[in-house]
């Protein structure tokens, strides 16, 4: 069974820390390493729904995080109706967020829909 946490922050560049801030709160449930590469991952999707807004700017971002022995889940979801993940070359400027929580995370993936989710998953290993 998951130990499953929700919380809702407002559209701005101060979600970002506040997301890392609620990650945080397993510590002690999921090994500092794995803890590590998600707040890296988390970071980067809070962004994307921050930089990238569809819907009303108020519409809040929602962080949904489960954790059972086996892994860690996350979701970002916002108000936006999906994307297609673009791949990154070398050159480009902009799009290695996804890039980064495609190595670090064990799968990841984008749920379209009314909202969006951006999901990614860490297998857990004990330290």
């Amino acid at each position: 069974m998951a130990d499953t946490q929700n919380f809702s922050f407002e559209r701005a560049p101060g979600s970002v820390p506040a997301a890392r801030a609620a990650l945080d709160r397993l510590e002690g449930q999921v090994p500092a390493e794995q803890l590590y590469d998600a707040s890296l991952c988390l970071s980067e999707l809070v962004t994307n729904a921050v930089q990238h807004p569809e819907g009303g700017e108020r519409d809040p971002i929602e962080l949904e995080l489960a954790v059972n022995d086996e892994k860690l889940r996350v979701e970002v979801i916002d108000p936006g109706s999906g994307f297609v993940p673009a791949e990154v070359t070398h050159g480009d400027e902009r799009g290695w967020g996804l890039f980064i929580v495609d190595q670090l995370s064990s799968r990841w993936g984008v749920i379209p829909g009314d909202r969006t989710a951006v999901w990614f998953e860490i297998a857990l290993r004990s330290a």
